[in-house]
């Protein structure tokens, strides 16, 4: 066997590094994000920087790592590196991310005694020194037989969802998406939080509350029934009528005047006074 020189290792080396490049590098679809929270049990996908759906997922009831056979969880980012499952039915079983041809009964409750793979399937590769192992030990997101479980951490170690949501997940990612696997909950996405600030009624807003209400409708008039009735007038018992002779003004306001100059004398004492007085007048 002839040996091989400087220049035939170089090549060598040079097709092992592109090959490896062409297994490990995928094209990223940066429009569209997967999130997973483990705090949550929830998976949310996130579009051009807003949320558009919401799932209910499982996570591994082994806890969280990248250790091989540790049916642990990894975190960190990924990516969709594949998508299996075109055509497959609801329901329909994998085994070796091969479809079987059997199709699992949803309608009339899930198995709990095995774990299968249904519906669709999502194989995601690690980015990171952390979940590097995520691609060979098989880490999907897919269909599950036990769908009441989903909510809780029950899984080997893949992302387990209900067979109609991975439905729906499998067709609005596409291949080359980024996932991320975290432990803290969703938070909001700063373009999905303005989108519901502007989606928001215009009394919350700042600008809203500065700007003046609109002038209120005038009421109708009201019925002429329904209109208060005017107040009456006191009896007219408490005054003296009306005298037509011409001295009679004279002696009301006369009256009237020696009332206030002597408030607590009797009626008949300011008569007999008056009598007295009535001598030194001269004509």
């Amino acid at each position: 066997m002839r040996p091989v020189g400087l220049g035939g290792k170089l090549c060598v080396g040079a097709l092992a590094i592109l090959l490896s490049s062409c297994v490990t590098q995928t094209n990223y679809k940066p429009t569209t994000l997967v999130r997973v929270s483990v705090h949550d049990q929830a998976l949310e996908v996130v579009k051009n920087g807003t949320s558009t759906h919401r799932f209910p997922v499982s996570t591994s009831r082994f806890g969280l790592g990248d250790e091989t056979n540790s049916f642990r969880t990894p975190l960190g980012r990924f990516v969709v590196q594949s998508k299996i499952g075109d055509g497959v039915p609801l329901g329909g079983k994998f085994y070796h991310r091969q479809y079987t041809g059997e199709r699992v009964d949803l309608e009339h409750g899930s198995a709990c005694g095995h774990d299968s793979l249904l519906t669709r399937i999502l194989w995601l590769r690690g980015l990171e020194e952390s979940n590097r192992n995520a691609y060979s030990r098989g880490i999907y997101i897919h269909g599950t037989n036990q769908e009441a479980l989903i909510g809780q951490p029950a899984s080997y170690g893949c992302i387990r969802m209900r067979n109609r949501d991975v439905l729906a997940l499998y067709d609005i990612v596409p291949q080359g998406s980024l996932v991320v696997i975290q432990l803290d909950p969703l938070s909001p996405a700063p373009r999905a939080v303005a989108a519901a600030a502007v989606r928001r009624p215009a009394t919350s807003s700042p600008q809203s509350r500065a700007t003046p209400d609109p002038a209120p409708v005038p009421p109708k008039a009201l019925p002429v029934q329904a209109s208060p009735a005017p107040r009456p007038s006191s009896p007219p018992t408490s005054r003296r009528p009306a005298v037509s002779s011409p001295h009679a003004p004279s002696r009301t306001v006369a009256h009237h005047a020696r009332g206030r100059r002597h408030p607590h004398r009797p009626h008949a004492l300011r008569g007999k006074h008056l009598a007295k007085a009535s001598p030194r007048k001269t004509g």
